[in-house]
């Protein structure tokens, strides 16, 4: 495909790891690790691609934890699940992925979130995530991944807290003022009003565009969405490339309905090329909101062209894709999707559009089966089971797994629904 020969041309590898990492693009970083030999590496090269797989692996699952946490309190909790399994799979860091299956236990068990574990910003705020955010984005990028600081000294905190940074940006922060260390830092432990404290102390030579940054990531985060982008657009002026300014400023936009005046600044940007790859991927997001079916799918391929493999704008493409009838072109993105499950195979999502084309029914089935023992409570896996059955005329052992279902209590509506249509299935000759 165009995208993966623009990504793997003839730019050396590490040159694009490197420059990936400085973008925080952690979807693209991975693949192109994937495909790098790394015993043909050095020592150094080996440890330093092994610590962008690292921070690459904790960020993706910061991201989806805070995302499931979010959709669980938002009562969708198919999706919470899914987003708290890709957590589990993709961290690297073990505190987080502890928290991940802590979340996802609670999730199966019935039980309430902890009132810190869903702020009332949810993800709106941090839009684009996939890509990466800033290290103010949101509340556990930085400070989850460096564990629960316990025990720590504010030396080795700082530190920890540092090696989630892309190079350039960890020797800043490194190198800023005690107050602005001292800020970020209660920023990352999540003290909002000490962190605004001593950012207020911040002499006025040292307040440049990395301090205009995080007290618009602060402004945003309290409420004052206005000022937040006063803040933000100020750190552009300042300094264009700064990346976590510019996404902290797309998600304020976007939760304060700001859609034309989004639109135009995206566009702007990528007529600049200017972070273009993310640019295309939140304008499709844009026209998806608004039900514009082709420009969405348009602008998401040119993202993903960009070697911007972001899952959910890859995801919308493939489903734009099928409902165009451009059934290859769906499954060749859908087969970029990183395999189910421990055990490899198929992504379940690939899995339910061979099912839905009547394909390769048995490897569907391996994937169902490989999903249902990660999630044995997730009816989904069941149904879909049943499902294959069905596409195989199996129907003794369909009705068995939908008898199973209709015993279980609480279905969520979409799957109840399915779930009778299977049975009508069953019954008819």
């Amino acid at each position: 495909m165009s995208f993966l020969k623009k990504m793997f041309g003839k730019k050396d590898p590490i040159d694009e790891m490197r420059e990936l990492h400085a973008r925080k693009d952690w979807v693209s970083l991975l693949n192109v690790i994937k495909r790098v030999d790394q015993t043909a590496l050095d020592a150094e090269l080996q440890a330093e691609v092994t610590a962008w797989k690292n921070a690459a692996s904790d960020a993706l699952a910061t991201t989806n934890l805070e995302e499931g946490l979010w959709a669980h309190k938002s009562g969708n909790l198919l999706r919470a699940r899914e987003d708290f399994q890709l957590a589990i799979e993709q961290a690297h860091t073990e505190s987080l992925r502890e928290a991940a299956q802590q979340a996802l236990a609670t999730l199966e068990e019935g039980g309430a979130l902890a009132e810190e574990d869903a702020s009332e910003d949810g993800p709106a705020l941090h839009a684009g995530c996939n890509t990466g955010c800033g290290p103010s984005c949101g509340p556990t990028d930085a400070s989850d991944v460096a564990d629960d600081d316990i025990g720590l000294d504010e030396e080795a905190r700082m530190e920890l807290l540092l090696a989630t940074l892309p190079p350039d940006l960890a020797q800043r922060y490194a190198e800023a003022g005690t107050e602005f260390k001292q800020a970020w830092l209660a920023s990352q432990d999540g003290e909002d009003q000490l962190a605004q404290e001593h950012l207020a102390k911040v002499p006025e030579s040292e307040r440049n565009a990395l301090f205009l940054f995080e007290r618009g990531a602060l402004k945003a985060r309290s409420g004052q969405p206005a000022k937040a982008a006063d803040d933000l657009r100020a750190a552009l002026t300042a300094e264009p490339g700064l990346f976590p300014a510019f996404d902290t400023l797309v998600g304020v936009m976007a939760a304060t309905g700001q859609r034309e005046k989004l639109a135009l600044l995206l566009k702007q940007n990528i007529a600049a090329e200017q972070f273009t790859g993310y640019c295309w991927a939140r304008l499709a997001e844009l026209h998806a909101q608004r039900g514009e079916a082709e420009p969405a799918l348009a602008a998401g391929l040119k993202s993903l062209e960009e070697g911007l493999v972001d899952p959910g704008i890859l995801t919308m493409c493939a489903q734009l894709l099928e409902r165009s009838e451009r059934f290859d072109e769906a499954e060749a993105l859908l087969m970029q999707m990183p395999g189910g499950g421990c055990g490899g195979g198929a992504h379940p999502m690939l899995a339910e559009f061979w099912v839905r084309r009547g394909q390769k029914l048995g490897s569907a089935l391996e994937s169902f089966k490989g999903a249902m023992r990660q999630e044995r409570d997730n009816p989904r896996w069941l149904l879909r089971i049943a499902q294959v059955y069905l596409a195989k005329g199996w129907k003794k052992e369909a009705t068995e797994q939908i008898e199973q279902l209709m015993q279980q209590g609480g279905l969520p509506e979409e799957i109840l629904a399915e779930v009778k249509i299977a049975a009508e299935a069953c019954r008819n000759d």
